[in-house]
């Protein structure tokens, strides 16, 4: 998948663990990330898009993510904003690292990002 598509499974992702918990520690962030709010289809803030492929840059080289990339960039996407922003709350990344990027919640979210093109 690509890098946006990636974003889009992270998004989706995060937004179902709001929807089960409905978090306050997740909605700036979630406000951020959303990636349908303009229509361009990138974030509602640019700069958590740049941050997303900054994090991507630790984990794979070039534009193109497999679902275990794509979770493990998730991953670091989540401790960068813990450490800069404490956008994530520490329960949360603990919780996303319990979880497996085979499980079904995971490849549900992959498999409806895969259905934005680029």
């Amino acid at each position: 998948m690509t890098q946006r598509q990636a974003y889009i499974a992270a998004y989706y992702f995060l937004e179902s663990y709001w929807i089960e918990t409905k978090s306050d520690d997740l909605v700036h962030l979630l406000s951020n990330m959303n990636p349908f709010l303009w229509t361009d289809g990138y974030s509602a803030d640019p700069a958590t898009y740049e941050e997303w492929l900054e994090c991507a840059k630790k984990i794979v080289d070039g534009e193109s993510l497999d679902a275990r990339q794509t979770f493990d960039v998730m991953l670091e996407f989540l401790k960068f904003h813990k450490e800069e922003f404490e956008f994530a709350p520490a329960w949360l990344i603990d919780d996303v690292t319990k979880k497996t990027h085979n499980s079904s919640e995971w490849l549900a979210c992959v498999a409806d990002a895969m259905k934005h093109d680029d």
